[in-house]
């Protein structure tokens, strides 16, 4: 099983060049995620998402480095995942507890 550690963008792909979806969809995404519902979260919103693992980018003992690719109206999204290896069964993680105060802030 892994974990969502963080995501990033490759050097050749600028950030102000993710659809403003793609861009809400990394910000409602947390720690701990697993695979099944990251691709679960994209489908969900019609995408079509696609998942390879990166042995050559890894550089910790328990990162693997994956190539999440999002195709959002009609643009391609490579984003990438480091997940976290993890011992045994886990619970699906659950969304981080949002302080109602700060939900205009978004």
């Amino acid at each position: 099983m892994h974990q969502l550690v963080s995501f990033s963008l490759p050097p050749t792909f600028p950030p102000e060049a993710i659809p403003a979806a793609g861009a809400q969809f990394v910000a409602a995404c947390w720690p701990g995620m697993s695979r099944h519902q990251l691709l679960g979260r994209a489908r969900q919103r019609g995408w079509q998402p696609s998942w390879k693992r990166l042995p050559h980018l890894a550089t910790e003992d328990d990162i693997d480095i994956y190539r999440f690719g999002l195709t959002i109206d009609g643009c391609v999204v490579p984003l990438i995942a480091r997940m976290r290896r993890v011992a045994g069964v886990v619970k699906p993680s659950r969304p981080p507890e949002r302080d109602e105060r700060q939900q205009t802030l978004f």
